[in-house]
């Protein structure tokens, strides 16, 4: 797939609508994304129906997954390994560790399109956390952590928050309405994890258990 790969997405600069192709799914829950998903499969084969292997649908789930929080797979793992070492449920430990990336939160807060609008937002410091610039999309926040804008970027972000669609925020989320700035009121529980498609974490739990 020319400029990128789906197994390998940090910094992904491929097309993106051809991801939500490829897989089947909106990886980013937005209009052309979800036309995108509903359309066949790119090449000469996309009408035909394949036998899949397990093997090919534990990938599956696990580029899902990777593309939709536009992560790498190396780190995916990382993530898996530190939430099985939690106590309870490892399925559970994941989904907070990767709802409450910063990239995540700004996503959520509603003020980017998409995570890799939420991404760039981020790297390029126009992001705050607790009044300090964290430019590491990766950086995991807890509750009451307070998320806001440089003021210099605050036109930027705005003219971005307009384009992007605006969804019911997570109540684990508090937003200020007419200010840029959101609190993380707790880490969210399974119920309030809400991705465009189905996913099964069984199948990617057992693709890093070969």
């Amino acid at each position: 797939m020319r400029g990128g790969t789906v197994s390998d997405m940090g910094n992904y600069c491929g097309p993106k609508l051809r991801l939500s192709r490829r897989l089947g799914v909106p990886i980013a829950n937005t209009p052309k994304h979800r036309k995108a998903a509903e359309m066949e499969r790119p090449g000469m084969h996309g009408q035909k129906r394949r036998r899949v292997s397990l093997y090919a649908l534990q990938l599956h789930e696990k580029q899902k997954l990777t593309s939709y929080y536009n992560i790498r797979t190396r780190q995916l793992r990382r993530y898996l390994d530190k939430a099985a070492k939690t106590t309870g449920s490892t399925v559970e430990a994941l989904q907070k560790i990767l709802e409450t990336r910063l990239d995540n939160v700004v996503r959520r807060a509603g003020w980017a399109r998409t995570i890799w609008q939420a991404r760039q937002m981020v790297v390029h410091g126009h992001i705050l956390v607790n009044d300090k610039k964290v430019d590491r999309p990766s950086n995991n926040l807890k509750a009451g952590d307070v998320v806001t804008v440089k003021e210099d970027s605050r036109k930027f972000v705005e003219a971005a928050a307009a384009t992007a669609e605006q969804d019911s925020k997570p109540d684990w989320i508090e937003t200020e309405k007419g200010r840029l700035a959101c609190k993380v009121l707790r880490v969210p529980q399974p119920d309030e994890v809400r991705l465009p498609f189905i996913i099964d974490y069984s199948l990617i739990i057992e693709f890093y258990s070969r």
